[in-house]
This record gives structure tokens, C-alpha cells and sequence, in this order.
């Protein structure tokens, strides 16, 4: 009788223990599930020029909004303009896509690290010279560098070069704040002198948005290249030539 009774105190001891412990990792997986939905859902912390916001893998659910869908079509929008633009040389309208004070970044997709590129002082690589760097900080050194250090005055219509960017994925912040858009790009035109077909440059553009009140701006853009490269355009400290006083 005593054997039974110990035993069964044991039994509802271990039963108690079991459901303690299965209650803490139930608790934890929950606690970490929701502080890493707690910070994707903070304000991105951009525009950062000093800082390189590296890719992680994520979710469906964190690469891409399912609602919020006027936002994204208004980015989706915003992002077209930006192509226009680029291919136009129209300075003016193309820093008028951004922030004040915001940032574009031109990276190079050394897997699995975005690394600087582009720029100037180049190093050697397996896939061949990569500049020192290229950023691009406010508005005014943004339009400078796509329109006034290309061409005089922008064309009406894009030219013969074209920065094409499907499967564009747009996810929005809960608060509808914020938004990241991840997209891949194809560069494709004709030669100006021969007509000749001329392809491909290949990347990807991440931008980081913020809501304002003149709608949807870019804080920050990623332009991320498959293969290094190097430009007498720009270096790390902006445009090159610098913006006339």
C-alpha cells in the first residue's frame, strides 16, 4: 500500500514537472516568435549611409504585403517613376522620388553579403575590379548625379537604355508607415551610334520607403549589381564631379 502511494506521488510529481517544463518552451517559442515579429515591424532605420541592412531569409508573410494593397500599388507607382526617370536622365525628378535626407547605395551581391561597390580606388576580385564605393546622400547630389553630370536637360521620353524590374514584391509595416521593396533588374537597350542590341546588366534594387506627407518616398535604395564594376562617377563621399555650389 505504501509502494502504491509513493509511487503514485511520484507519477503526479513527474506529471507536475512535465507540464511545468512543457509550459516554459511553449513560452519561449512564443516570446522569440514574437520579438522577431516585433522587429520587423519597427520603423526601419533608414536612411543609415554607414550602414549596410544585410539580407536575411524571411517569410512570405515578411517579404510581402497581402493588404495594405493601395499602399503598394502607390509604391509600385513610385518605383515606375523611378525607372522613367533613370532612363531619361531627369535629375530633378528622380530626387524628388526621395527623402530629404535620403540615401542610394550601390552594392555588389557577393553571396550571401551585400559588400560596396562601384566608385572609384579599385581592388581585384575573382569576377573582376570593384570600386571603392558609391553613395549618394539628399536630394541635391541624388538629381545631380542622374541628370546634370549625364546631360544638360532630360529627355521627354526614356532613351534607348532600360532599367526593367519585375516581380516586384512591396511589404508595408503594420502601423502603414514604412514599407520594403525587393525587386530584381534587367538593363537592356540599343547602341545609340549602331543600333545594335545591347544585353544584359543584371542586379536587384531592395528600397527602403517612408510615408510622408507628400505620399511615398524613398529613404533609402540598395542598387545591387551581380558583378562588380567600377564608375569615375562617384565614390563614397557622392557624385562625381561634386554638385555645383
Amino acid at each position: 500500500m505504501l509502494k502504491r502511494f509513493v509511487c503514485a506521488i511520484g507519477c503526479l510529481a513527474l506529471i507536475g514537472v512535465t507540464a511545468i517544463v512543457t509550459a516554459v518552451v511553449i513560452d519561449a517559442r512564443q516570446s522569440a516568435k514574437a520579438a522577431k515579429a516585433a522587429a520587423f515591424d519597427r520603423p526601419f532605420d533608414h536612411p543609415n549611409p554607414n550602414v549596410i541592412h544585410q539580407p536575411t531569409v524571411l517569410t512570405k508573410h515578411e517579404l510581402f504585403s497581402e493588404d495594405h494593397t493601395a499602399d503598394v500599388v502607390a509604391i509600385q507607382q513610385v518605383w515606375a517613376a523611378y525607372t522613367f526617370y533613370n532612363d531619361s536622365a531627369n535629375g530633378e525628378g528622380m530626387a524628388s522620388l526621395f527623402t530629404e535626407d535620403g540615401v542610394d547605395q550601390h552594392l555588389w551581391n557577393n553571396p550571401p553579403v551585400l559588400v560596396p561597390h562601384y566608385g572609384i580606388n579599385p581592388t581585384d576580385t575573382p569576377m573582376g575590379p570593384k570600386g571603392g564605393g558609391c553613395v549618394l546622400r539628399g536630394r541635391k547630389e541624388i538629381s545631380w548625379y542622374f541628370g546634370g553630370s549625364r546631360q544638360k536637360e532630360p529627355l521627354p521620353w526614356p532613351g534607348r537604355s532600360h532599367h526593367e524590374t519585375p516581380s516586384i514584391l512591396v511589404k508595408v509595416s503594420d502601423d502603414g508607415k514604412t514599407a520594403m521593396m525587393s525587386a530584381p533588374y534587367i538593363i537592356a537597350g540599343r547602341n545609340n551610334q549602331t543600333g545594335a542590341s545591347q544585353c544584359c546588366g543584371t542586379g536587384g534594387y531592395r528600397a527602403f520607403f517612408k510615408k510622408t506627407p507628400e505620399g511615398w518616398e524613398i529613404a533609402e535604395l540598395y542598387a545591387i549589381q551581380d558583378n562588380p564594376s567600377v564608375t569615375n562617377r562617384c565614390d563614397l563621399n557622392g557624385p562625381l564631379p561634386r554638385v555645383p555650389k
